[in-house]
């Protein structure tokens, strides 16, 4: 139920994520498997979020905080990670092709088995392969 709940709050958008995620504080935001696909979520936090498996295809993910949050194996192609943050997240099998990665902070992101073919990037952090 708490995995629905979540679904349906970020697809009304950021606002809608945040007032969700300050009345359940304790819970670990799930988002496995999720379809996302196409939504504007710029400047979201997903901080430790589970997306194992979720479907970001061509969202607007600029500025939005993935630190720590465990991607494996999520669709992330042809999505805007201008300035969005990576830090010790999990990105093993992430399909990343043709997204925009423009001042994203990727240190200590592992990307073992990751698609990053045709990425565009300016000044991204250090990857780890």
């Amino acid at each position: 139920m708490v995995k629905i709940e979540q679904e349906e709050a970020i697809r009304k958008g950021v606002a809608a994520w945040e007032e969700w995620k300050a009345a359940n504080p304790k819970v670990r935001p799930d988002l496995r498997r999720a379809n996302l696909s196409g939504l504007s979520l710029e400047g979201i936090n997903l901080n430790g979020a589970r997306l194992q498996e979720a479907d970001l295809e061509y969202c607007n993910l600029k500025r939005a905080n993935f630190a720590g949050a465990d991607l494996t194996r999520a669709n992330l192609q042809g999505t805007d990670l201008t300035e969005a943050i990576f830090i010790n997240a999990n990105l093993t099998g992430a399909r990343l092709t043709n997204a925009l990665m423009t001042r994203t902070d990727m240190r200590g992101a592992d990307l073992t088995g990751a698609d990053v073919r045709n990425v565009r990037r300016d000044r991204v952090g250090k990857l780890k392969y």
